[in-house]
């Protein structure tokens, strides 16, 4: 907690204030660029500790008119002063921190005779956003937003951590307003990138990250560069980038290290020969293994029949897509078609079917993507071959959380995390889940959350509703169970006890990528295996969920 210093007003060098600021540096203050449109200079003021400091625009965004985008200026002060910054919010907790109708506090300066600033309540979240710049605030009953809150920052009253900027609000009511909009630290940080260096990032060490960003300054994002970005991670981007580093920070926080690394080494090719030389010697220092492995090729991406199951509203049907992914990127596709419960396996069938031919020469596999309530569906047992009744099961077959693959989810946000942790790790380390685990419910939800190391589960019978559901909120990229339930009478050396012994011993310490080639093994060992003897093959669901493979999705599940 801090004493609120970093709040202050902007206001005309010859008197009069124009509205609010907030410190994010010694000598740095963010405020809106209507609110010092056509002006070099301005004064500044800390209530009740400093006023009309001098201090100069250095930089503004887009905005020159109202309706405008890039509603961002930064004043620079002749001196520092002795006051603690605003501490930020990180990027990727906004949606948390938001949740639940959560308050936050703003402070402005309208013109009251007083001179003093007003304050107020307002509830903001990302799902009342606008044109992916704006989020909508709400004041709390019997407050109000006014001409001068401009530039106020949004803050946790608790911790004092910004989440955005106020920039304009609807006036009614005499000049107030209960309705207005911030530009939250995610737009902040797209029109200002200096602002990147001031973050709580969890990539690389700030030194190291304005390193990069000043290495890159200037440097547009370009078609070639796109290219390179979809090789490096993938798939091709949601939409397009303000510069060669907004490019580089989206990799870093949605993907593996390694995705980085490639990203980076492919980005030196389209530098001058000095910069790509400091960019070489940027990732030999802060990307620990990209120098070794610059030179070998990377770990061969899996491709994949990827099958996706969307459950329509009504009639008790599903949207069915049938996607390919070769060599990191998408591949062709089946159109979207729409069928009931029943038909959802001749659907899903005939699509692989059709799709299988582009896959073959490759090391392939076949991922079901569905609602968490079909993860434990024997797809294995379906057919690759209608015609000749070739079960998929010549093939690896994993389940996935369709629900991740949306673009907007928070499980897939989640997910990212920990697959990330995984894949740095290098192996497994999978965590057991005995059949007669002693967690319930929310004990179970608390001990994952706390937990934010726990990669892989195992468990030793078909996990509960309430088990798996929190499994999935948390993000736990890869778990595994065979779908015969335990109903031993007692749990000393019962059957799922034995079963989960030989699941974690067979995954433990496999790299993370090759456990679906580990289930296909361990499937075909239970085909030989006694059928009165309990196998970890045998009826085996793996959820293998790498959030790197994302298709894009069809047009009708966009909505």
């Amino acid at each position: 907690m801090d004493d609120w210093q970093w709040r202050a007003w902007v206001g005309h060098p010859a008197g009069g204030k124009l509205g609010a600021a907030f410190l994010v540096t010694a000598t740095r203050l963010l405020t809106c660029a209507h609110t010092v449109h056509e002006r070099d200079e301005a004064h500044v003021g800390f209530p009740g500790l400093r006023e009309g400091l001098p201090a100069r625009v250095v930089w503004r965004g887009g905005w020159r008119r109202e309706g405008d985008t890039g509603d961002v200026a930064v004043l620079e002060l002749d001196e520092p002063v002795p006051y603690a910054p605003a501490r930020l919010a990180a990027p990727d907790d906004l949606h948390e921190r938001t949740a639940a109708g959560r308050t936050f506090g703003v402070c402005g300066f309208p013109r009251r005779h007083d001179q003093n600033e007003r304050h107020a309540a307002v509830t903001t979240s990302p799902y009342r956003g606008m044109r992916q710049e704006w989020w909508e605030l709400k004041t709390g009953a019997g407050e109000w937003l006014e001409e001068g809150f401009s530039g106020s920052a949004v803050y946790d009253t608790s911790t004092g951590e910004v989440i955005g900027m106020v920039t304009n609000a609807e006036l009614r009511h005499g000049d107030r307003a209960e309705l207005g909009w911030m530009l939250p630290v995610t737009s902040l940080r797209a029109h200002w990138e200096e602002l990147d260096d001031l973050l709580p990032l969890r990539w690389t060490t700030p030194g190291a990250r304005r390193e990069l960003r000043e290495l890159l300054d200037g440097v547009r994002f370009t078609e070639p560069l796109g290219a390179d970005l979809e090789r490096a991670v993938g798939r091709p981007p949601l939409g397009e980038f303000r510069s060669a580093w907004a490019s580089v920070r989206h990799v870093a926080e949605g993907f593996a290290e390694d995705r980085l690394a490639r990203y980076v080494a492919a980005l030196g090719r389209h530098l001058p020969e000095a910069r790509r030389q400091r960019l070489s010697g940027w990732s030999a220092r802060h990307l620990p293994g990209a120098a070794a492995g610059a030179g070998a090729p990377p770990r061969p991406e899996p491709a994949s029949v990827i099958v996706r199951l969307e459950r329509v509203t009504f009639d008790n049907a599903f949207d069915v897509t049938v996607h390919t992914w070769i060599d990191g990127a998408e591949g062709p596709s089946s159109p979207t078609v729409r069928v009931p419960e029943r038909r959802v396996r001749a659907a899903v069938e005939a699509g692989v079917s059709a799709l299988a031919p582009a896959l073959f020469g490759h090391a392939w596999m076949i991922e079901f993507a569905v609602p968490e309530s079909w993860l434990g569906k024997p797809f294995e047992q379906w057919y690759v071959d209608p015609r000749n009744k070739i079960p998929m099961r010549r093939y690896p077959v994993v389940v996935r959380d369709v629900e991740r693959l949306r673009p907007d989810s928070i499980r897939r946000d989640q997910a990212h995390h920990r697959w990330k942790l995984l894949n740095a790790r290098g192996r497994s380390d999978p965590h057991p889940i005995p059949c007669d685990e002693p967690r319930k419910g929310s004990d179970f939800q608390d001990w994952l959350e706390a937990h934010v190391d726990f990669c892989v589960l195992v468990y030793g019978s078909r996990p509960v509703k309430s088990r798996l559901t929190a499994a999935l909120n948390n993000g736990i990229p890869v778990m595994l169970w065979t779908r015969t339930p335990c109903d031993a009478p007692s749990h000393g050396d019962c059957r799922g006890h034995r079963v989960l012994d030989e699941l974690t011993a067979a995954v433990g310490d496999k790299h993370p990528g090759d456990l679906p080639q580990v289930a296909l093994a361990l499937r075909k060992e239970a085909l030989v295996a006694p059928k009165d003897k309990p196998h970890c093959g045998r009826d085996l669901t793996l959820l293998w969920d790498d959030p790197s493979r994302l298709p894009d999705p069809p047009l009708a599940m966009e909505v």
